[in-house]
């Protein structure tokens, strides 16, 4: 768990669903997501079920509570890979950029990894300045790196060293 003046990045619980529901079925948010939009609230329940399961598989990827609730996911799924996504109704409140420090200042005092690594659509810009506004610096673009659920997507990559 890691705390932050207004946020908890925590794992989820089953009490989470109708708020991860509402993050992973929203389109907008998920334009640069490696996957679509959740069809349906057992769709998302589904998708939950494995890390509710086995919470040490996702020892380092978190939920974002912000007033009681899920507006977000931020983490490692698998260490160094950074990912992350937020609801857009707080979009433009500094929450990414909050939760993307905590968690860099954790994985720094746990010594998971020696450096964190972020693919990121070249398109994504919003992302790309938050990444860079958190001193990860740019290192190499490549294409068609990836098949989504809005087609062949190129990559922009970033790089933080934590030492």
């Amino acid at each position: 768990m890691i705390r932050t003046e207004r946020l908890v990045l925590r794992l989820p619980q089953l009490s989470d669903l109708e708020d991860i529901h509402a993050l992973f079925a929203d389109g907008d948010a998920l334009t640069y997501w490696s996957s679509g939009p959740h069809p349906s609230l057992e769709a998302t329940r589904e998708w939950l079920q494995p890390l509710l399961e086995d919470p040490a598989s996702a020892e380092f990827d978190f939920f974002i509570e912000m007033g009681g609730r899920i507006v977000g996911k931020m983490g490692c799924w698998r260490p160094p890979e950074v990912g992350f996504i937020l609801i857009r109704d707080v979009w433009g409140q500094g929450i990414a950029r909050e939760a993307l420090e905590g968690l860099i200042d954790f994985m720094r005092r746990r010594r998971v990894c020696d450096h964190l690594w972020a693919d990121v659509d070249p398109r994504n810009v919003r992302s790309k300045r938050l990444l860079e506004a958190c001193g990860f610096r740019f290192v190499r673009s490549e294409r068609n790196t990836i098949e989504t659920h809005i087609g062949w997507c190129d990559s922009d990559y970033f790089r933080l060293d934590l030492t």
